[in-house]
């Protein structure tokens, strides 16, 4: 029986059988391609909005602080352009359990968790003209204020200011009070200006800038954004709670300021501005070395001055101490602490001493 021999594909066959490969090959290699773009723009469009996020949230986090926990006459913005933003707040603490501060941490270095006092003052970054700040010492009970000073500073952009403010605007007319933006003309505006000094008028922040995929040439993705950060603990009220004693004053200092006279100065007990805000006034008591263990009441004083007092027609030959107590809305009064104890100058033409319980308040 005859063998049958296969039969080649033939040149024509092979050819036409490579061409309908190609075309298949690229129509799929097309269908990748396509895939493989879309998903590279896929990524490039979540890192443009991860990095917005992250812009947003990161900004809107520290903002949100501005103005928490402050001390008396601190204040809670300090510098405000279109670049640059300083302000106060309790951001961080490295004492467990502190309910005012944002966060704990407890590794931080004590400086970097307190105002900054005058020997620290420095200068706003890019602030113009320059601002100096601290201008003063913001305490409590002695120490610096526990609302320590944050500045966030960019690199202009010829397009739109990074930072714009909207404040409470009140009508000269009619008292209503509506939220504005702050017009570019009253920039920059500091925490001594008519816009911030009064009653710290900010309320939000608008925050413009622009976000990148972090690619360069024509693999560059960017997109702009706009976003209002508020401002909550910017004109919070305080509440006033008349509980427990007042906690003490840091102790007062009496020195000798003429013949006669003695000096008391002193600083508000931490309940004044924080604490139960309820310190209503201080009563200054004295006591002198000719009836030791006798306290004279000198002085009442309200609270929400300045503490400095001069007690006059004092006799030399005794030495004095003076004692400062707080007192709330309960009444009660916390624990007296004394000053050094002070023997005034000698009298003009002094003959005998006698005491005597005149006094005098310096206006200050």
């Amino acid at each position: 029986m005859p063998i049958r021999q296969r039969r080649g594909f033939s040149l024509v066959e092979l050819l036409i059988a490579i061409v309908v490969m190609a075309v298949v090959l690229a129509g799929t290699m097309n269908f990748f391609m396509g895939q493989s773009k879309t998903f590279r723009k896929a990524t490039t469009d979540m890192v443009l909005l991860q990095n917005a996020r992250f812009a947003t949230d990161l900004l809107n986090e520290h903002f949100r602080s501005v103005g928490a926990n402050l001390t008396v006459g601190q204040p809670s913005v300090i510098y405000a352009d279109q670049n640059t933003f300083a302000f106060n707040a309790d951001y961080a603490t490295n004492v467990q359990g502190d309910i005012n501060a944002i966060y704990y941490e407890p590794k931080a270095p004590t400086n970097q968790i307190e105002s900054l006092l005058m020997a620290q003052a420095f200068t706003i970054p890019n602030s113009s003209p320059a601002l100096s700040y601290p201008a003063g010492d913001y305490t409590q009970a002695g120490a610096p204020s526990p609302a320590e000073t944050i500045v966030r500073n960019v690199l202009p952009d010829s397009t739109y200011p990074f930072f714009r403010y909207m404040y409470l605007k009140t009508d000269a007319v009619t008292s209503i009070q509506t939220i504005d933006t702050m017009p570019a003309a009253s920039l920059p505006a500091t925490y001594a200006s008519s816009l911030l000094i009064s009653g710290d008028s900010l309320r939000g922040v608008i925050i413009s800038f622009t976000v990148t995929n972090g690619l360069a040439d024509t693999a560059q993705r960017t997109r702009p954004v706009s976003v209002i950060a508020s401002l909550p603990n910017i004109g919070m009220r305080q509440l006033q709670t008349c509980g427990s004693k007042p906690l003490p004053v840091p102790a007062p200092v009496a020195t000798e300021v003429s013949p006669g006279k003695i000096r008391v100065v002193w600083t508000a007990s931490p309940d004044e501005s924080g604490g139960e805000r309820d310190v209503m006034r201080y009563a200054v008591t004295r006591m002198a070395s000719f009836a030791p263990g006798v306290w004279v009441n000198v002085a009442s004083i309200p609270a929400g001055g300045i503490y400095d007092i001069t007690d006059a027609g004092l006799n030399t030959g005794f030495i004095y101490n003076y004692a400062v107590a707080a007192q709330d809305c309960t009444p009660a009064f916390s624990l007296p602490v004394s000053s050094n104890g002070i023997q005034p100058l000698r009298l003009p033409q002094e003959n005998h001493p006698c005491p005597s319980r005149a006094f005098e308040r310096n206006a200050v």
